[in-house]
């Protein structure tokens, strides 16, 4: 999706109304991209950051939004601490609503945060369904010693939720297929438009063997969903175990 910096009422307004319109499966996984309520901003951090265990304006509406579409949710942006800020994803998960969201926090954060944002220290895996899933968030994405550890705990997918610029395109491709393939997982990748082509999107859902399942068309607007196997990791490990 495309954020219109700093206009949170009306990037939620039009996230929210995306995920409707697409009327996903029950029970799916839903991700945006990083920092979508806001856009990528981290410079305002202070203006613009949120308490999301205290239910500010963007944790509200993806609560909401796991109960009307009975979906989990991977959503979140620049989360106000004692001692600054983390750039932060929320799970969402509609047997759990009012209790805490379990999260992760950017361990990496990009050269823009590393003054006021404090870098997360744990790796996240949420179970889905039947699959079991890390969380990473754009700049995460270069540091594959991360993947291989959330790996050896278990993953079988990988979400990357990302503001990756269009001038760096041909790394984000690139990186992306080789954490699928080097660890045998899915990678589900989302990464947000603009209108000036800073950012053209390019959100993808590779297959533990590399190759896509589906790909966004480039600088557009739009939902990709897939259905993703944990049969299929497991089927694709045994066949070739590398590890």
């Amino acid at each position: 999706m495309e954020s219109v910096p700093g206009k949170k009422e009306q990037n939620l307004k039009k996230a929210r109304q995306m995920v409707l319109d697409a009327n996903p499966a029950p029970q799916s996984l839903v991700l945006f991209p990083e920092m979508f309520a806001t856009g990528y901003i981290p410079e305002r951090a202070e203006e613009l950051a949120e308490n999301f265990e205290m239910g500010d304006p963007t944790a509200q509406m993806l609560k909401q939004l796991t109960q009307e579409t009975n979906c989990f949710i991977l959503g979140g942006g620049m989360h106000r601490i004692s001692n600054g800020f983390a750039n932060r994803t929320c799970l969402y998960t509609p047997s759990k609503i009012g209790s805490e969201q379990p999260h992760y926090d950017k361990i990496h954060p990009f050269f823009p945060e590393q003054k006021t944002f404090v870098a997360g220290k744990e790796i996240t895996l949420f179970k889905i369904q039947d699959i079991t899933v890390a969380t990473s968030i754009c700049y995460d994405l270069r540091f594959p010693e991360m993947f291989r550890e959330a790996r050896t705990k278990g993953a079988q997918a990988f979400t990357v939720q990302a503001s990756w610029p269009a001038a760096r395109n041909e790394h984000w491709e690139t990186l992306l297929r080789a954490r699928a393939i080097e660890n045998q997982a899915y990678v589900l990748a989302v990464n947000n438009v603009s209108a000036d082509k800073t950012y053209i999107g390019n959100s993808h859902v590779i297959a533990p063997d590399g190759t896509y399942i589906v790909r966004a068309v480039e600088g557009k607007e739009q939902v990709i969903s897939a259905e993703i196997s944990a049969e299929l990791v497991e089927k694709i490990r045994k066949e070739f175990p590398v590890f």
